[in-house]
């Protein structure tokens, strides 16, 4: 007898997952509502099953009209918490910025929907994927048409694209015999950008290039002295010189020209501690440089980003958030590294952030090695 093919691993995968992601008997009837029963409720339950066996045994009208009450009270409790947890709209607003291993805050804003029906006594319980979940509030009313907000601090251990579990809706409405949760799908997610250390910053964007100077008429520095223009600013007139030689002359100043630092970050390598700390490395650069004033540009095998514009920091800070070691058998390109020699050269000065052997390097380079 030959043996029979092994079924397809996708099919027993997809059932395991779906096992996992099962937290009560009542999902693999119902995959949108969840239904256990409470202490009292199973009180509630062994009491009625008692009067029922009752009534069949003796045959008393008494007994049958008490078990009917009882079963009307459990057909009631399912009716009114469904009609409070029915109607409800959640919607998460994630922050525009969201670090690993810092608290970011995320609001959750509850809605209902519904034109006459009040909903009353809620839970809302929220989680990350592989994570279990935790409360995020409670709505003891929530009239038709009203709206609430909950905010609530999460904290990513690593970068990278997170991903949220389904939300629950939680009522034990109106005699707590049931816990009623109604699960609400969602396929949110959101960017992680690499944790910001305390190193870069000022001190290390001094030594990495200097800032120029050029003559323009409304900067900081005074550069010299020129003869008035129809359109410049009277209180730029220099009055003991002018009164000197006899004509109208005024201040010229100089604005500051602000070179981009040129930051390279070296993918190359394998996965681990070292990688890891390279890319948290390259993100607080690239993260205090512009908080302290001074824009910075990144550059790193294979990816191109704007040289100016204010999603250039966010670009930069996503790539980092989901990129991942070189294979040693790809072979990088070579022309970002040598758009970053020539950024180098014209600035006076770079940074090369890796975990492997760095390449020849132009002077003026601050290497850092993780």
């Amino acid at each position: 007898m030959t043996a029979l093919p092994p079924p397809p691993g996708g099919l027993f995968s997809a059932l395991r997952r779906r096992a996992q992601e099962i937290e009560s008997w009542s999902e693999w009837i119902y995959p949108h509502r969840s239904l256990r029963l409470t202490r009292e409720g199973w009180f509630f339950l062994v009491v009625t099953i008692a009067i029922g066996l009752a009534a069949l045994n003796t045959g008393h009208n008494l007994f049958y009209l008490v078990f009917a009450m009882l079963v009307s009270l459990i057909v009631v409790s399912g009716l009114l918490s469904e009609r409070a947890v029915r109607h409800l709209r959640v919607e998460r607003r994630f922050p525009s910025e969201v670090f690993a291993r810092s608290a970011a805050p995320l609001e959750l804003r509850v809605r209902n929907t519904s034109r006459h029906r009040t909903s009353y006594a809620v839970e809302i319980h929220d989680g990350i994927a592989g994570q279990p979940r935790r409360r995020i509030g409670f709505i003891d009313r929530l009239d038709a048409g009203a709206e609430r907000s909950f905010v609530s601090l999460w904290s990513f251990p690593c970068r990278g694209r997170q991903t949220f579990r389904s939300i629950h809706l939680v009522t034990r409405f109106p005699f707590g015999l049931f816990e009623k949760t109604r699960i609400v799908r969602s396929g949110d997610s959101c960017v992680v950008f690499p944790a910001i250390s305390g190193e870069g910053g000022p001190s290390l964007s001094r030594h990495a290039g200097e800032r120029a100077f050029r003559k323009h008429r409304l900067g900081e520095e005074i550069m010299g002295l020129r003869r008035k223009l129809p359109d410049d600013d009277p209180r730029r007139i220099h009055w003991r010189v002018s009164a000197r030689i006899g004509e109208w002359m005024v201040t010229e100043h100089a604005e500051t020209l602000d070179r981009p630092l040129a930051v390279f970050f070296d993918s190359r390598g394998s996965a681990g501690a070292a990688f890891e700390t390279a890319v948290e490395r390259a993100a607080s650069l690239l993260w205090r440089t512009s908080r302290h004033g001074r824009s910075a540009r990144l550059f790193s095998w294979g990816a191109a980003f704007p040289e100016d514009g204010a999603l250039v920091l966010r670009s930069a800070l996503g790539f980092l958030a989901e990129v991942a070691p070189l294979d040693g058998a790809s072979v990088p390109s070579e022309r970002e590294f040598r758009d970053w020699r020539r950024e180098v050269e014209r600035a006076g000065g770079g940074v090369f952030v890796t975990a492997a052997e760095p390449p020849d390097l132009p002077p003026g380079t601050v290497l850092r090695v993780a």
